[in-house]
């Protein structure tokens, strides 16, 4: 009970900290920011937030510029009549380092991920425009977030100090993914916590990881960028927060270490190894049923479970020769290749182009629901005919 009361706390301490920042310092660029984009006009970020630190020695800087070259389009699934423009209400007078630099874009050695967006820190290099973006959010979207904050509050706690003995691993990962699925999710698996999942400033200690997925609204995503779209993602991430603390104490209950791994944690990595998908070219998982339309959640624990492995759908084949993701996105931010990051080489979508846009418009997701693999019932298709393409291929090339 007392530990109850002491996250019941913490959780309205964190509650009025950020009401406060949003009707304090929040007020004003909101307001400067709704009356440039009324005059057409922008403001300079520069003169908002925190002081940020400035790019040194050979340090990149952002090009946050729309790039151009393809023929855009607008998908035919997506019901805003167009998506909206490129032409930003801010601007820069001295740009900070480059976002692909912070995520080690072209790196041939492999490192730690640093922390670059959604940290709340806004003295980061990229915190005028996270200081934008938590901003101008709208009266809805607020308490959307709010609501979000009071979950993360059972994220992490005590444990019974009597812990259950695990006689049987396969048994309690059965009960454990049953429980996950009856929270809400319709997807569960087990990985193993590795580096690739951490941040910097996510020093994360435990052999398991419990990786699951809640499914979209499809018919709200297609709304993308748009409040409806962004108030209805918020909900869905409230379900993988909830379910996250849920399952976390439980795990907790039996005398186990457990926490939600949800803010500053790399999800797709985890998703991946647990066999959830696969990561597609628009930088979002694509599993086998849903495509895109699910968001992710985890709990970090050391409850003896067993793992699952990653598994090949053909994600890569498929979408090495579809490009709707790339015409769709306004900004031209996806790359058609894959890109080299911290010695890892996979699909990668550019951070100082993307960004902009999705701090203008309130957030985005305009690349995963115009995804084929995304569309009811197209996807275990897709993988079928991915995999047989690839063997067809491959005895082609036998000598």
């Amino acid at each position: 009970m007392l530990e109850r009361v002491r996250q019941d706390i913490g959780g309205l301490r964190q509650l009025t900290a950020t009401s406060k920042r949003h009707w304090t310092s929040g007020r004003r660029i909101r307001r400067e920011f709704l009356a440039a984009q009324a005059a057409g006009r922008k403001i300079t970020l520069d003169d908002f937030g925190p002081p940020v630190p400035r790019p040194e020695g050979d340090e990149p800087v952002a090009d946050l510029a729309p790039k151009t070259g393809l023929r855009p389009r607008k998908s035919h699934l997506m019901k805003l009549e167009a998506y909206p423009s490129t032409d930003y209400a801010f601007e820069y007078n001295n740009p900070p380092v480059s976002g692909n630099h912070i995520n080690g874009l072209g790196e041939a050695e492999h490192r730690v991920a640093a922390p670059i967006f959604h940290t709340w820190k806004f003295g980061h290099p990229m915190g005028k425009l996270e200081f934008l973006f938590q901003g101008i959010r709208t009266r809805g979207e607020w308490v959307a977030l709010l609501k979000r904050q009071w979950n993360t509050r059972r994220f992490t706690g005590e444990k019974a100090s009597v812990q259950i003995p695990v006689d049987d691993a396969a048994e309690m990962t059965t009960t454990i993914k049953a429980l996950t699925m009856d929270l809400g999710a319709c997807m569960v698996g087990i990985a193993p916590l590795t580096d690739d999942m951490l941040t910097e400033e996510l020093p994360l200690d435990y052999p398991f990881i419990i990786s699951f997925g809640v499914e979209m609204d499809r018919d709200a995503a297609l709304e993308a960028p748009s409040e409806r779209a962004a108030l209805t993602i918020q909900a869905e991430y409230r379900g993988t927060d909830r379910i996250s603390a849920q399952v976390a104490q439980h795990i907790r209950d039996m005398g186990w270490d457990a926490e939600a791994a949800i803010h500053g944690f790399l999800q797709i990595p985890a998703a991946v190894e647990a066999g959830l998908g696969q990561l597609g070219k628009h930088g979002s998982m694509i599993s086998k049923e849903l495509g895109s339309m699910y968001r992710l959640g985890a709990v970090a624990t050391n409850l003896p479970l067993v793992l699952d492995q990653p598994e090949d759908i053909g994600v890569d084949d498929f979408c090495a020769i579809c490009s709707v993701c790339t015409t769709n996105c306004p900004p031209q931010a996806i790359f058609d290749t894959k890109q080299m990051i911290r010695g890892r080489e996979r699909w990668y979508v550019d951070f100082d182009t993307c960004i902009p846009y999705f701090v203008e418009n309130h957030g985005c997701g305009i690349c995963i629901g115009v995804c084929p693999w995304s569309e009811p019932g197209r996807g275990e298709g897709f993988s079928l005919k991915m995999m047989a393409r690839r063997a067809k291929l491959a005895a082609r090339d036998e000598p």
